[in-house]
């Protein structure tokens, strides 16, 4: 699929039923958060805290996991789903890699999850515990814990699997997540695994070069980028006129992600949800040497 620039266009998979309108190739980046959300809808942390868990939302997550018996643990039939899910889509990319995107979600989005009760509500969740921050959190280790595990069956079958970290704040924060990964057997390098960062926020930008010394190469979230740096809340929708993928400042900071890989000859990739809305933004893009997008 290309824009009217002619930027070629792969997906972000949300969804197993994306699976079957997909050729190979087409998949960009998948997404654990929705996977988990449209696939499965259980509260990771749920699974791992069983006997925090009414009556009633037992039976609905057995329901929701497709168990008949209700014998086999919440944590069993979780890395199960999830592995088996990460399969179906390796299995569409023929011999391109699969970038899987460890979650990122905050205690708002996963709100409406199963099981969604065993996390404490957040002042800020936009700014809390998200993407390495909560991987690394003592409270959210167990759930990180099965998400490694669906991943290394997964790569059992699919050695294409690629790792993406989402929103990595500070070096501390980088190395921690790489350290917890390579805990799990899931250590950059070993076995071909290629590990990239997720960028979200201005620091990626700033300090790029040092950030590269940790990862294999960036994705750039445009939309969270742009969220961080004009201090827009997405969520509001009375700010929605915010939305520029022209700013200046947005422009210039993903400008500095693009420099940093060029000279390090590691890939950088762009993510835009709203690509293909933004003619003059593509031609930008283009103009700086990019060939295709994550839409």
């Amino acid at each position: 699929m290309t824009t009217e620039n002619e930027l070629t266009l792969t997906a972000m998979l949300t969804s197993s039923v994306q699976l079957t309108g997909l050729e190979s190739g087409e998949v960009g980046i998948v997404s654990l958060d929705d996977l988990i959300a449209h696939d499965i809808g259980v509260h990771p942390c749920a699974v791992t805290k069983p006997e925090s868990l009414s009556t009633e939302t037992t039976a609905a997550i057995f329901d929701a996991l497709k168990e008949a018996d209700n014998q086999t643990p919440f944590a069993e039939l979780f890395v199960t789903k999830l592995s088996q899910l990460l399969i179906a889509a390796a299995a569409t990319q023929g011999d391109a890699p699969l970038k899987v995107c460890l979650t990122s979600d905050n205690s708002y989005s996963r709100s409406h999850l199963l099981g969604a009760e065993v996390e404490q509500d957040e002042i800020n969740p936009a700014m809390g515990l998200r993407g390495a921050s909560r991987l690394g959190h003592a409270d959210y280790r167990k759930a990180f814990e099965l998400e490694c595990e669906a991943i290394k069956r997964a790569r059992l079958d699919a050695k294409n699997i690629e790792l993406v970290v989402p929103f990595v704040r500070t070096f501390s924060e980088a190395a921690t997540v790489i350290d917890l990964l390579a805990e799990q057997g899931l250590c950059r390098g070993a076995d071909d695994l290629k590990v990239f960062m997720m960028c979200s926020v201005p620091s990626n930008a700033l300090l790029a070069e040092t950030f590269l010394q940790y990862f294999d190469g960036f994705i750039v979230d445009v939309e969270q980028l742009a969220q961080f740096t004009l201090g827009q809340d997405i969520e509001n929708t009375s700010l929605n006129y915010m939305s520029d993928a022209q700013n200046d400042a947005l422009l210039l900071l993903v400008k500095m992600l693009l420099t940093s890989v060029e000279s390090s000859n590691k890939p950088c990739l762009v993510y835009s949800r709203f690509i293909e809305d933004s003619p003059r933004f593509s031609s930008w893009l283009q103009e700086q040497g990019v060939t295709h997008v994550i839409s």
